[in-house]
């Protein structure tokens, strides 16, 4: 990881927050990752693990003692969630969590919240799922009948193709059209948005191919 003008950067980074994990997924997650941040609490739940956290990120409001010499950003308003904070600090190609899924309802929902304002790839993964914000363009390859769902935060207009029940410039919108309860007809799973909002779910199982779908839909640019 490398810290630059304030912002630590790495290509990708596992962001650890302080709500429901295991140790077992956040050592497999952070396989894929070349840095970890932890948000404030999250730093337990990341030494449980055993894994090795170059930066704690937060209000410092769920995490008292740390080791001599851990590197802290320490950001005291109350205006933003530790979440955010860990964002706001740090730069990566893509960015993975763990401990943002489940507990609170309130915490869950403020994470999404955070996913409409981040204009770079962030998948927030539990034990069972994986969540993240559809790029205007993106395909990934999935076998016949894997369930998928993809939840509108706002407004957009949204096209489906390789699903059992597709769209086509469909206007999807929370009190309108959802896509929730579809699964993969198996090959190609094409989508196309109108902008910033569509949530996809997919079992956590596809994180890898996920992972390479986001790189050709996000295209890496922002540090080209």
């Amino acid at each position: 990881m490398i810290y630059e003008n304030n912002m630590y950067r790495a290509s990708r980074t596992l962001l650890i927050g302080a709500g429901p994990s295991s140790a077992q997924l956040i050592r497999e997650t952070s396989a894929y990752c070349d840095a970890i941040v932890a948000a404030d609490g999250g730093f337990e739940a990341a030494k449980q693990a055993g894994v090795q956290v170059a930066l704690v990120v937060g209000d410092m409001d769920s995490q008292q003692a740390l080791p001599a010499g851990q590197a802290v950003a320490h950001i005291t308003d109350q205006e933003t969630t530790d979440f955010q904070k860990c964002l706001a600090v740090c730069d990566a190609d893509v960015f993975l969590g763990v401990g943002f899924l489940g507990g609170r309802l309130d915490h869950q929902l403020a994470g999404f919240s955070a996913l409409l304002n981040e204009p770079r790839p962030v998948v927030l993964i539990d034990e069972v799922q994986l969540v993240f914000v559809v790029p205007q363009k993106f395909s990934v390859d999935l076998e016949a009948e894997t369930p998928v769902g993809f939840y509108p935060m706002t407004s957009v207009e949204a096209s489906l193709r390789g699903v059992r029940w597709p769209l086509s410039n469909a206007a999807m919108s929370p009190m309108g059209q959802i896509a929730t309860s579809n699964a993969a007809l198996g090959g190609a799973l094409d989508i196309t948005v109108d902008g910033p909002g569509l949530l996809a779910i997919l079992p956590r199982c596809h994180l890898e191919t996920v992972l390479e779908a986001l790189d050709r839909g996000f295209g890496k640019t922002h540090h080209q």
